[in-house]
């Protein structure tokens, strides 16, 4: 009921079809700049440009590597970075006004792209509910924002980086559902999710292999805190950009014998409406199991 009222509600709402323009425009003019403050003298400056403005990947055989690994979302825009630096920045005790301000920044600088916008919007609810003393699971709180960003961009309907991140930012929420304890059993169990939730979006893109679940749970995270933090700094600081080149070529020359094993098949993407199916039947059946696994229970805690 909440879902079908939501859909009715965006379908109701008159929205600017200006206002994507309109931010895209604006984000053009930081990203360029963002480019133009990269290094040109790099081996790898188009991975620092992924890594750091959302470029895509234009090595062919690098993005079937990532691809086929499926460590691609650590060089493109995705909800995981903002996430990461939403860590760093809890990390420093910074308030959230400057935080927010910061992911405002950075979602201009990587092109105002739909998985970074949806992910910043997720973020400010969340922040927001909290000040009001307002509990939501994850779940709808991932539902209210997602529905948010198609009310403001209904151009993102049609976007398969937008399901995406919906579906990976649904499956980091299913182990509070569980309501696992250890650090182990909550990464392990989101990596599964993250797995079975993105099976839908990424069939026929080749990147559907058991062994994702290993490269997510130990190297995705370790890969994460090397390299954008050394992008960062070969950003700002130039001089390291021998240094971030070495380590890019052991990184690149690792990766083939990881995705030796796996199969690349790329066929068809999915289409939008099937997905939109897919992402509200997990809505409407994490719903109901939460109220089964939940009855009786003060769900504020």
């Amino acid at each position: 009921m909440i879902i079908m009222l939501s859909l009715a509600l965006i379908l109701s709402i008159p929205t600017p079809s200006s206002l994507l323009t309109k931010a895209s425009k604006i984000a053009d003019t930081f990203q360029h700049a963002c480019l133009e403050r990269l290094p040109e003298n790099l081996d790898h400056v188009s991975s620092l440009a992924s890594l750091l403005c959302g470029e895509k990947i234009i090595d062919p055989t690098q993005k079937k590597t990532l691809i086929k690994t499926s460590l691609i979302h650590i060089f493109v825009v995705s909800g995981s970075h903002l996430l990461l630096w939403e860590k760093w920045m809890c990390f420093l005790r910074l308030p959230w006004a400057l935080r927010g301000a910061f992911l405002c920044f950075y979602c201009l600088l990587v092109g105002w792209q739909a998985p970074a916008v949806r992910a910043l919007l997720h973020l400010s609810s969340t922040v927001l509910l909290r000040t009001l003393r307002v509990h939501l699971p994850g779940d709808l709180k991932v539902l209210g924002s997602g529905l948010l960003c198609l009310i403001l961009f209904p151009a993102w309907w049609q976007s398969l980086a937008f399901t995406m991140s919906w579906c990976a930012s649904l499956a980091l929420t299913l182990p509070g559902l569980f309501r696992l304890r250890t650090s182990w059993q909550r990464l392990a169990f989101t990596q599964f999710a993250i797995y079975f939730l993105m099976s839908a979006p990424l069939w026929g893109l080749g990147s559907l292999h058991p062994l994702n679940i290993l490269y997510n749970f130990f190297l995705a995270p370790a890969v994460s805190f090397v390299l954008l933090p050394l992008a960062v700094l070969t950003w700002l600081c130039p001089s390291l950009g021998g240094f971030f080149d070495q380590v890019m070529e052991i990184f690149f020359a690792t990766l083939p014998a990881l995705s030796e094993p796996i199969v690349f098949s790329q066929g068809q993407p999915p289409q939008a409406a099937s997905l939109w199916l897919w992402i509200f039947i997990w809505h409407i059946g994490l719903h109901f199991l939460r109220c089964w696994l939940w009855r009786g229970q003060d769900h504020s805690r």
